[in-house]
C-alpha cells in the first residue's frame, strides 16, 4: 500500500514538472502546484523526531488537503486554456480558495487552541475534519464537472476523442477516491469497503494522461521521451564510470574507500558530459531513438501547392499545415485590406473568420511573432467576436503585416513551448517570402498585359473628352479632367447647338477604374445623343435616370449635371443629379452656392429633376467641378468648398484658363495625398447680355448656402 501511494505521488510530481519545464503560464502554473499538492497528500508520512516539526508537518498537511479541492477546481477551470478565468469560472474559483481558507483558518485555530481546551477543540477539529471531507468530495465533484464542461464544448469530434480517454480515467480514478476521502473524514473509525482499490484506481488519472498523451497526442510527449532516451544514456555513462573508479581505486588507492572514487569519478565525469560538449551528443541520441516529424516550415515547402500555387492557395496550405504540425481545431487566414478591413484568405478546421468589422490590428505586436487572445488589448465586442470564432492564438505574416493567421485552441495543450514560437515566427517570416513570391509570379504575367490594355483604354477615353472648348466672345470657358488611374470615372462634355446654344455635361460615375470608366462612357454616349435633339437639361437627366436603372446594375450610380448655356442671353439652365453643387462668383464678391439638386442617376425609377436658371452679368464667374476637387485632403483637413472661394477670389479677374489652372495648382499643392479624379469646367462671362430689360419686376432666385456635402 505505502509503495502504490509513493508511486502515485512520483508519477504526479514528474507529470507536473515536466509541464512546468516546458512552459509557464497560469495552467501550467496551476497543474504544476496541483501535482504537488497531490503528491504529498497521498505520500506516507513521515516520522518526525519531535513534536514541533510533527506539528508543522501537520499543518502543512492540512492546508495542503484543504487547498487540493480549490487547486482542482482552478485548473479545470482553465483547461484547455490558459487565460484568466472569467464570469462564473472567476466566481467558482474565488468562492473555492474562500472555503479552503476559511476550513484551514478554523483548523489551525483549533490546533493552537487544543493545549488549552483538550474537549472542546477535539470536538470541533472532528467537526471541523467532516466538513473537510465533505469539502474535498464536493471540489473534485465541481473540478471533474468544469473537465466535462470543456470536454463537451470541444469544437470538433478529433479534440473529443482526444480527451475521452483523459476524462475517462480521471471520473474512474478521482471519484472512487473522492468518496473514500469524503467517508474517512465524516466516519474516522469505520473501515470502508475497498481502500486499496480506491486508492490504486488514482493511478488512472496519470495514466490515462499518459495514454491521451502518448497515443493520441493531447499533449507533445516527444520532448519527455526524448529527455527518458537522455537520462538512460547519462545512467549507463555514469554506471560505467562507477565502476571503473572502483576498480582504479581497489587497485591503486585502496586508502580511498568504498565507493568514493567510483562515485567522485562518476559526479566530475556527468557534469562534464551535461555542461561541455556531450550535449549535443545527448541531444542527437534522443532524436535518434525519438526522431521528430518535419517542421512546420518544412512541410510547407514540401507542398507543391506552396510551391507554385496562387497567394490564395497558399495560405490554404499554410492554414492545413499549421493544424497538422501543431494539432489545432481549425486555423483561419484573414488578408489585410486597405482601410483597416478584414478578407478571408483560407481556412480549415472548425475555426471560423470574425465578422469583417473586428477591430484587432492596431494591438498586434511591431516586431511579429505569436501572441495570444489573452494578450491582445482588445475592446469587448472585439474580444467576443475572436472567442466565439474559435480564435486563441494570433499569428502576423510578417513585420507590417497583409495577412495575419488566427488559430484556434490547441487540442489538448493550450500553450506553446520555446520551440514552438520560435518555429511558429519563422513559418510565419518564410510565409511572407513565398506569398511575396507568389504575388511577384502572378504580376509578371498579367501585369505588362493589363498596362497595356489599360493604356490604350486611356487613350480612347482621352479621345472621347472635347478636343476644344466653345470659344465665344462674350463668354470664356476652360475645362480639365485629371485621372487618378489609367482610366477613370469623371467626365465633362460640350454640345453645340444652332443660335449659339451649348449643352454641357459634367459627371462623376461611381467607384474608379474600368467599372467607372465604362459609366462614364455610356453617360457620354446617352448626353450626347439626347443633347443634340436639344432636350433641356432636366428632361435629359431624367431619360439617364430611367435607362441606367433599367440596366439593373448594382452599384452603378453616376453623379451628373446637365447645363444649357443661352450664350446671346447670358443664361444658364441646369438640372443637377447629386453632382457637388456649383459654385458662382458675382462680379462684386459674392459667392452663391446652386444646391439645387436630384438623386443620383440609377437610385429611383421615379426620380424627377428640375430645371434651374441662372443670368450672369459681366464679371461673373461659375465654376462646375466633381467631389474630387473638394475632398482632396491633407491630414484631416480637406480642400472643400472653401478652398475653391479662395482660388477664385484671388484670380477672378483672370481668364478662364488661369482661373482653372490656379484651381488645379491649389489643390495639388494643398493635398499630401494621391489625388481622386478631379473634373473642372470653368465659365466666365466677359461681356453684358443682350437679353431685353423686362418691364416687369422679376423675382430673383434664391440660392441656398449650405455645404456641397450637405447637399449631395
Amino acid at each position: 500500500m505505502m509503495a502504490a501511494l509513493l508511486a502515485v505521488a512520483s508519477g504526479f510530481v514528474l507529470i507536473g514538472g515536466w509541464v512546468w519545464s516546458e512552459r509557464r503560464d497560469r495552467l501550467t502554473r496551476a497543474f504544476f502546484l496541483l501535482c504537488l499538492a497531490f503528491a504529498w497528500f497521498l505520500a506516507p508520512l513521515p516520522r518526525w523526531p519531535s513534536d514541533a516539526s510533527g506539528a508543522l508537518y501537520d499543518a502543512i498537511y492540512t492546508a495542503v488537503g484543504l487547498y487540493l479541492p480549490a487547486l482542482f477546481i482552478h485548473f479545470f477551470a482553465l483547461f484547455p486554456e490558459s487565460g484568466q478565468p472569467r464570469g462564473r469560472l472567476r466566481s467558482a474559483t474565488t468562492i473555492a480558495y474562500g472555503v479552503s481558507t476559511g476550513l484551514f483558518g478554523a483548523s489551525f485555530l483549533i490546533m493552537l487552541a487544543q493545549p488549552l481546551f483538550a474537549a472542546p477543540a477535539a470536538a470541533a477539529q472532528s467537526l471541523i475534519q467532516g466538513m473537510a471531507g465533505l469539502w474535498f468530495a464536493c471540489g473534485l465533484l465541481a473540478a471533474l464537472f468544469l473537465f466535462s464542461r470543456s470536454y463537451r464544448r470541444a469544437r470538433s469530434t478529433d479534440a473529443r476523442r482526444r480527451l475521452r480517454v483523459a476524462l475517462a480515467g480521471t471520473m474512474l480514478g478521482a471519484l472512487p477516491f473522492a468518496a473514500l476521502v469524503a467517508m474517512r473524514n465524516l466516519f474516522p473509525g469505520v473501515a470502508a469497503p475497498g481502500e486499496r482499490t480506491a486508492v490504486i484506481l488514482t493511478l488512472l488519472v496519470p495514466a490515462s494522461f499518459a495514454w491521451a498523451t502518448a497515443v493520441h497526442r493531447v499533449f507533445e510527449f516527444k520532448v519527455a521521451l526524448r529527455a527518458g532516451v537522455a537520462m538512460v544514456a547519462l545512467a549507463a555513462l555514469g554506471a560505467v564510470v562507477y565502476f571503473t573508479g572502483e576498480w582504479l581505486g581497489a587497485a591503486w588507492r585502496q586508502d580511498l574507500g568504498s565507493g568514493v572514487a567510483g562515485g567522485a569519478l562518476a559526479f566530475v565525469a556527468l557534469t562534464a558530459a551535461v555542461a561541455g560538449p556531450a550535449s549535443r551528443w545527448l541531444r542527437s541520441i534522443g532524436e535518434r531513438f525519438v526522431p521528430d516529424e518535419a517542421a512546420a516550415t518544412e512541410r510547407l515547402d514540401a507542398d507543391p501547392a506552396a510551391r507554385r500555387g496562387a497567394p490564395g492557395q497558399l495560405v490554404e496550405v499554410a492554414c492545413r499545415v499549421l493544424c497538422d504540425a501543431f494539432h489545432l481545431d481549425g486555423c483561419v487566414a484573414l488578408e489585410l485590406v486597405r482601410g483597416g478591413m478584414l478578407r478571408p484568405a483560407g481556412r480549415t478546421g472548425a475555426t471560423t473568420a470574425p465578422p469583417p468589422d473586428t477591430d484587432f490590428t492596431a494591438s498586434l505586436p511591431e516586431g511579429g511573432g505569436l501572441v495570444s487572445l489573452e494578450e491582445l488589448r482588445l475592446r469587448a465586442p472585439d474580444r467576443r467576436a475572436l472567442e466565439r470564432s474559435g480564435v486563441a492564438w494570433l499569428l502576423p505574416v510578417g513585420g507590417t503585416p497583409r495577412h495575419c493567421l488566427m488559430l484556434g485552441r490547441r487540442l489538448g495543450g493550450s500553450w506553446f513551448g520555446v520551440e514552438d514560437q520560435r518555429e511558429l515566427r519563422r513559418f510565419a517570416g518564410h510565409l511572407e517570402v513565398l506569398l511575396e513570391n507568389a504575388r511577384l509570379r502572378a504580376e509578371a504575367s498579367t501585369h505588362g498585359d493589363r498596362d497595356r490594355e489599360l493604356s490604350k483604354a486611356g487613350a480612347i477615353q482621352a479621345r472621347l473628352l472635347p478636343r476644344r472648348v466653345p470659344v465665344f466672345r462674350s463668354l470664356d470657358c476652360a475645362a480639365a479632367a485629371l485621372s487618378s488611374e489609367a482610366v477613370g470615372g469623371d467626365y465633362y462634355d460640350f454640345v453645340r447647338s444652332p443660335g449659339r446654344i451649348v449643352h454641357l455635361a459634367v459627371g462623376d460615375a461611381a467607384g474608379k477604374g474600368i467599372p467607372a470608366a465604362l459609366m462614364g462612357t455610356w453617360v457620354h454616349a446617352g448626353f450626347r445623343d439626347r443633347a443634340r435633339r436639344g432636350a433641356a437639361p432636366g428632361e435629359l437627366l431624367t431619360a439617364l435616370n430611367h435607362d441606367l436603372v433599367a440596366l439593373n446594375q448594382p452599384q452603378a450610380f453616376v453623379a451628373l449635371l446637365c447645363a444649357r448655356v443661352d450664350v446671346p442671353d447670358a443664361a444658364l439652365t441646369f438640372a443637377n443629379a447629386g453632382l457637388t453643387p456649383p459654385l458662382l462668383r458675382r462680379r462684386d464678391g459674392r459667392f452663391e452656392e446652386l444646391s439645387q439638386s436630384g438623386v443620383l442617376l440609377g437610385v429611383s425609377p421615379r426620380a424627377r429633376y428640375e430645371d434651374v436658371r441662372v443670368e450672369l452679368d459681366a464679371g461673373d464667374v461659375i465654376v462646375l467641378y466633381s467631389d474630387g476637387l473638394t475632398e482632396a485632403r491633407r491630414g484631416e483637413e480637406e480642400f472643400g468648398p472653401d478652398g475653391v472661394r479662395r482660388v477664385l477670389e484671388a484670380h477672378a479677374r483672370q481668364g478662364a484658363a488661369e482661373i482653372l489652372k490656379a484651381l488645379l495648382a491649389g489643390v495639388q499643392g494643398f493635398t499630401d495625398q494621391p489625388l481622386d479624379d478631379v473634373t473642372v469646367v470653368v465659365l466666365k462671362q466677359l461681356t453684358p447680355p443682350d437679353r431685353p430689360r423686362p418691364h416687369a419686376r422679376q423675382e430673383e432666385l434664391k440660392f441656398q448656402t449650405e455645404c456641397a456635402e450637405d447637399a449631395r
